[in-house]
């Protein structure tokens, strides 16, 4: 019997290790340039909020504000897709 019989019966064999999809290589871009763009603006600055002086680091804020944005706009999103989605009609009532 020769090694090609053999493998004939054999489930295929799955690759070892990890693949990387297109949203892995886009979230690998995205920290590269986060890093680079936290790395580029080490300076801080201040901020007044609500009667209230801070300082804090360019690259926090500015980070921060769309990591703050993003969420919200999920919500927002979230939101308005629950008020288009029709409710489905209970048995029995009219």
């Amino acid at each position: 019997m020769s090694e090609k019989d053999a493998e004939i019966g054999k489930p295929p064999q799955s690759k070892k290790g990890m693949t990387i999809t297109w949203r892995g290589i886009v979230l690998i871009v995205i920290g590269v340039v986060l890093l680079v763009f936290a790395v580029q603006n080490l300076q801080s600055a201040t901020v007044y909020f609500l009667g209230v002086e801070f300082s804090v680091w360019v690259w926090l804020l500015v980070v921060g504000s769309f990591l703050l944005g993003m969420v919200l706009g999920g919500v927002v999103r979230a939101g308005a897709r629950r008020l288009r989605k029709p409710k489905p009609p209970t048995p029995g009532k009219k």
